[in-house]
């Protein structure tokens, strides 16, 4: 077990540390740049590879955004009418929006190569190129990055291309079948309830839309082992969470898989990364009938398509999302 991970959870019990080890300040990643270049280039190329799209969508959802917007201002940049930035703390704020931004609007103008493994060896999914998408992309003229501009600096106002929202508990902030790609990276491993989340990305796709989600399986510092967390028990997992809004959900690959499909989604894409597992005579209770594929997929790159024919229902409750 880990210990400091414990002790961290427990700090959150105690008055005065609350705020300090229950809250998340920072998640990392999502203020570079070139990191959300990178991340939002991957997901539309393997979108393009994988037969859900020939350019860029019009509207956009983002789950979980973190420090900034930067991953849904690239897709605006390079042709998409609209973003949706979904957040269970309100991290992103106007001035690292503006710096970011600019930085991308530089990126797309030299129409840079796509950061890859040398650079960000631990963003996936991989791509078999990281040549620049040429054919997919609108090059972001004066007025468009004029516009998109003032979108961040008034993301309340109606006519934006900017729609950010912090808490998001209210089903409404999109309306049914309003985006055409919801994507996330690194994040549905922090959501409680999963059912929900994917009934509600069911109800926001417009017919024929699609997910594109990077799963992040490990125990995220919570134990020595990529997969130690599995071996821990309920009881002890709760004093290790504390009162955190959020942590990980513990939920294997299959289980999105599943959920996906009750949902009313095909899938598509499942790429999966594998790592050694951890001795199934470890394993609490719980995660003991875990499947041997389960045990061993620390990560994947799943894409779905909505069934053009689906209905579009709200599910009622809301899923509370973690920022990445």
């Amino acid at each position: 077990m880990k210990i400091g991970a414990l002790a961290r959870g427990l700090a959150t019990y105690v008055p005065g540390m609350a705020r300090l080890h229950g809250h998340v300040t920072h998640t990392g990643g999502s203020d570079s740049a070139r990191y959300c270049y990178s991340v939002w280039l991957r997901h539309l190329v393997m979108s393009n590879q994988n037969g859900l799209c020939a350019r860029v969508p019009d509207r956009v959802a983002e789950l979980g955004p973190g420090d900034s917007i930067g991953i849904g201002l690239a897709a605006l940049l390079c042709g998409a009418d609209r973003y949706y930035g979904l957040d269970a703390l309100p991290l992103a704020n106007l001035r690292r929006n503006l710096v970011v931004f600019d930085e991308l609007v530089d990126l797309f103008r030299a129409r840079a190569a796509i950061p890859g493994e040398t650079e960000f060896p631990g963003i996936k999914p991989k791509l078999q190129s990281y040549d620049y998408p040429e054919a997919l992309l609108k090059n972001p003229d004066r007025k468009r990055i004029e516009r998109i501009r003032s979108s961040i600096e008034d993301s309340t106002n109606p006519e934006s291309m900017v729609r950010y929202v912090a808490p998001w508990w209210n089903p409404a902030v999109i309306e049914a079948g309003g985006v055409n790609m919801i994507f996330s990276q690194a994040v549905l491993e922090h959501v409680d309830d999963l059912k929900t989340a994917y009934s509600s990305m069911r109800a926001w796709l417009a017919p024929g839309g699609w997910l594109s989600h990077q799963i992040d399986f490990r125990s995220h510092g919570t134990a020595h082992e990529w997969n130690g967390h599995w071996t821990y028990g309920d009881r002890l997992w709760r004093l290790l969470r504390g009162r955190r809004a959020f942590l990980i959900n513990r939920e294997p690959h299959s289980t999105h898989v599943r959920l996906l499909r009750e949902a009313g989604f095909t899938l598509v894409c499942d790429e999966t990364v594998r790592d050694y597992a951890v001795a199934r005579h470890k394993l609490a209770r719980r995660f003991a009938s875990l499947s041997d594929c389960d045990l061993s997929i620390s990560g994947a790159f799943i894409q779905a398509r909505l069934d053009a024919t689906s209905r579009h229902e709200s599910s009622g409750a809301v899923p509370r999302l973690d920022s990445r």
